[in-house]
């Protein structure tokens, strides 16, 4: 007899170091799924904040842009020193801003393209291409790969005319 119940407890421990064993397995293949989870959250917070900061300025921006035509139009119109003057502040914004991520939209001499700009009007010209801009009446900007304001520019059409 005293064979049998030295056997018995053996036998429990075999199956309890089974059980220990596949609970181990579980937990082990469980914490993996989760450090997993983890990992992956942890880089779309890192993708969310980075969007978060390079877009940081927009609204900043775009309530700049008027304030940027108007150093334009003041640089064009004024002469000698104040026109120097002001052409040194609407330089040094300028670069302050495209060190923001601010990007002036190309328009003159290229053809017309709408996700971009806006066609205020159109211009017969014989002497150009049909579908190319002309004139930008005001300047579009884009923050990285965003609009924030389309260039509103004159495009050449020249309908019914086949000699172009």
């Amino acid at each position: 007899m005293s064979h049998l119940t030295e056997k018995i407890p053996t036998v429990q421990k075999s199956d309890e170091a089974e059980d220990v064993g596949r609970e181990r397995e579980e937990l082990l293949t469980k914490m993996k799924y989760l450090q997993a989870e983890f990992e992956n959250y942890r880089k779309r917070a890192e993708r969310d904040a980075e969007i978060v900061v390079k877009f940081a300025h927009e609204a900043l921006l775009a309530r700049l842009l008027p304030v940027l035509d108007e150093m334009d139009a003041a640089v064009e119109a004024l002469q000698g020193e104040a026109g120097k003057g002001v052409r040194m502040v609407r330089d040094n914004l300028t670069k302050a801003l495209r060190e923001a991520g601010l990007q002036e939209i190309p328009a003159v001499g290229l053809p017309f393209d709408p996700y971009l700009m806006d066609a205020v009007q159109q211009v017969s010209e014989r002497d150009s291409k049909d579908g190319i801009v002309k004139e930008v009446l005001r300047k579009g900007y884009r923050l990285h790969d965003r609009i924030l304001r389309p260039a509103q520019v004159i495009v050449v059409r020249n309908q019914g005319d086949t000699n172009g």
